[in-house]
């Protein structure tokens, strides 16, 4: 994902939710899109602008910090039902929903690859189908948490997942 790409995304995540959909976007990010339902980073590229402009209330095409507070106020606020301050896992999922609602729009143009509006299970079964074969590098007909990782392998071949943030080759993302 271009730089420019990711920091727009990254700011218009931060503005609609805060970190925790900012570490949501990242793992989807991470992933490389189409895999496991997850989506790609075009559409993030696609989904961020949208994303963006719901936070510009002014339209003037920039973000001020006021801006990003006020989204962020709203939509606390929208969700918070009993208006205690807080939200409870149900008022968080509501927010959450809205927030990842571009997301899920074009996650599901994506699928729906034939552009008739709906996704059929076979449109649905696509971005895994055959996913075993083609990421099993043992050939035991499974895959193991080191061949989806990108683990390597004895034989040098690289898997297919993420590991582009473990600079220390211990399993876990880097700091």
């Amino acid at each position: 994902m271009k730089t420019k790409t990711r920091t727009l995304t990254a700011i218009t995540v931060v503005a609609a939710l805060g970190g925790t959909a900012l570490a949501g976007a990242s793992y989807a990010g991470h992933r490389g899109g189409g895999g496991a339902g997850f989506p790609g980073a075009g559409q993030f590229d696609a989904a961020g602008p949208q994303m963006f402009n719901a936070a510009d209330a002014d339209g003037d095409g920039a973000l001020t910090q006021a801006e990003i507070d006020k989204q962020r106020g709203d939509l606390h606020a929208a969700h918070d039902a009993d208006s205690d301050g807080s939200l409870t896992l149900e008022e968080f999922s509501g927010l959450w929903l809205e927030a990842m609602r571009p997301l899920t729009v074009r996650a599901f143009q994506t699928l729906d690859t034939d552009g008739d509006g709906m996704v059929t299970r076979a449109e649905y079964d696509l971005p895994l189908a055959g996913v075993v074969e083609r990421l099993d590098r043992n050939g035991d007909g499974s895959l193991s948490i080191g061949e989806v990782r990108d683990d390597d392998d004895d034989d040098g071949r690289r898997g297919r997942g993420r590991d582009d943030d473990d600079d220390d080759d211990d399993g876990r993302r880097s700091r």
